[in-house]
């Protein structure tokens, strides 16, 4: 297998209503064919905004990868990315979350639920196929705020199945198939 990248992607999606109000994809690519670095996709109903040190490889990340989420997306409509060149300031610890600030936006993903290995040899983003094994920790809080004012809205967690709407992907490997 051709290894595309590896690294860690927390997110979440929040909800009001039961309708999809706004996403946070936090990247850090240890290695991928386009480099390495972080990256933070926004996405609401009126935009996609994609802010990073490497515009390049945030904007490869939004539009191979994150565009094509449907857990993290949720149905809001995918718009061309507004691209800011900003530093992202990372801070995941695996047993109690991510803190992740970037330009005007802040995005915490906290409090595990449970720890899982997961695997799909066939996950689809759009036309491509690709292999993907992550640890996956679903989490009890998830917030994004934007000029230090929380987006409202809620998590969707669930216990049968477990499952919440955000959750830290680390140990993240995406490859080729063979």
């Amino acid at each position: 297998m051709r290894v595309r990248l590896i690294g860690a992607n927390p997110f979440l999606t929040l909800y009001r209503d039961g309708a999809p109000v706004a996403y946070a994809s936090v990247w850090r690519v240890d290695w991928s064919e386009r480099g390495a670095g972080h990256a933070l996709v926004y996405g609401d109903a009126e935009r996609v905004r994609v802010i990073g040190p490497d515009p390049d490889l945030g904007l490869w990340l939004a539009e191979s990868y994150n565009r094509y989420f449907q857990d993290v997306c949720a149905g809001l409509p995918w718009h061309e990315p507004e691209l800011i060149k900003a530093p992202v300031d990372w801070h995941l610890d695996l047993a109690t979350g991510l803190r992740a600030k970037a330009d005007d936006l802040e995005v915490e993903v906290a409090d595990p639920i449970d720890r899982q290995l997961g695997r799909n040899d066939a996950y689809q983003l759009g036309e491509v196929t690709n292999i993907l094994s992550t640890v996956w920790m679903p989490c009890r809080i998830g917030t994004i705020k934007i000029n230090g004012e929380p987006v409202e809205g809620e998590l969707k967690i669930t216990t049968d199945p477990l499952y919440s709407s955000a959750a830290i992907a680390d140990a993240e490997v995406w490859c080729w198939p063979e």
